[in-house]
């Protein structure tokens, strides 16, 4: 039986993939920040919320069992993301951003050494801005006793009908590593939206008419609608359209 330890678990992906294969595991630990993802955690894989490890940045490794097989780690994407403020895995004065939680990750990885341990983040990891920063990431992992393997690989290239694409970060260490392993192959995607969604949703999931208008009146919107169309006045001012609206908008 594998026995795991499951960081920046969230609701336990990683976890139900193992379920999913009908591989049996041994949950020695997770962790997870958030309060009602552990909750959630807990609940939906019956394990008490005893074995949370909370904030990573407060584990002690050396406490860590040393028998481990697998290690999971999807860290921190925040500052990685397109989406996000993109700084990386530093702030300007050296210090770690969230995406930085990777380093707790590794300090864990270094003391455990399990036999293997999978990464999964963002594709942008891999992009020319932070190639330098993945290049840390995988020489840390190689100084800590591993052989990386990484592709990014697409969901709707296995089964499921989203357009989503992630790096993964497949960690073997050194002295069992045989240089064998391969990512799966995609096969055909055999399934639409729909058939993810259920034909029957209880009206307790659903916004009240009146919650929708307090979202859609609600100052955050109000000023978020008056800065987005701000800056197209000014791109539109700009190239010398001198729309009546726009003026208005930005007197």
């Amino acid at each position: 039986m594998i026995k795991l330890i499951s960081l920046f678990s969230g609701i336990g992906a990683f976890e139900k993939s193992l379920d999913n294969l009908k591989i049996k595991y041994e949950l020695v630990n997770y962790c997870e920040f958030d309060k009602y993802a552990s909750k959630a955690y807990s609940l939906i894989h019956k394990v008490p919320e005893s074995k949370n490890l909370g904030d990573i940045t407060k584990v002690d490794e050396t406490t860590l069992p040393k028998d481990i097989d697998l290690i999971t780690y999807g860290f921190p994407c925040q500052d990685i993301s397109l989406a996000g403020n993109q700084k990386g895995l530093f702030n300007e004065d050296g210090t770690k951003t969230r995406s930085g939680l990777f380093f707790d990750a590794l300090r864990i990885i270094e003391h455990t050494q399990p036999k293997v341990a999978i990464a999964e983040n963002v594709k942008n990891l891999t992009s020319k801005k932070f190639s330098k920063q993945f290049d840390i990431v995988l020489q840390s992992l190689e100084e800590a006793g591993y052989n990386n393997y990484y592709q990014i690989l697409n969901a709707k290239d296995y089964g499921i009908p989203q357009n989503r694409e992630r790096i993964f970060i497949i960690s073997i260490r050194k002295d069992i590593d045989h240089n064998l392993f391969e990512f799966p192959e995609p096969f055909e995607l055999k399934k639409i939206l729909k058939d993810m969604l259920e034909d029957e949703v209880d009206e307790k999931y659903y916004l009240s008419d009146e919650k929708i208008n307090k979202i859609k009146y609600s100052n955050f919107q109000q000023e978020k609608t008056l800065i987005q169309g701000g800056g197209i006045c000014q791109t539109l001012l700009a190239r010398d359209y001198k729309d009546p609206k726009c003026v208005e908008v930005l007197k």
